[in-house]
């Protein structure tokens, strides 16, 4: 998995510490691929803060154009 283009979200679950997780390439490196996840609710590899990597959708609800809010499945 590679994070070059590190495109941020703020995760859902956390609502007074917010942290940044990063989006990978494949959700967010081609035009258009971040609206298709967001209309289809597609699952993506993010990686935290910690380096960890985990499953995250975007929550098209919540979410605005540079500003992804992602919920951890």
């Amino acid at each position: 998995m590679t994070y070059s283009l590190s495109i941020t979200g703020a995760s859902a679950d956390q609502h007074l510490d917010v942290k940044n997780v990063t989006v990978g390439d494949a959700a967010a490196g081609q035009v258009g691929s971040q609206l298709n996840a967001m209309q289809t609710g597609l699952s993506f590899l993010c990686k935290g803060p910690d380096g960890a990597q985990a499953y995250y959708r975007i929550d098209a609800e919540r979410s605005a154009t540079g500003s992804l809010i992602l919920v951890k499945t």
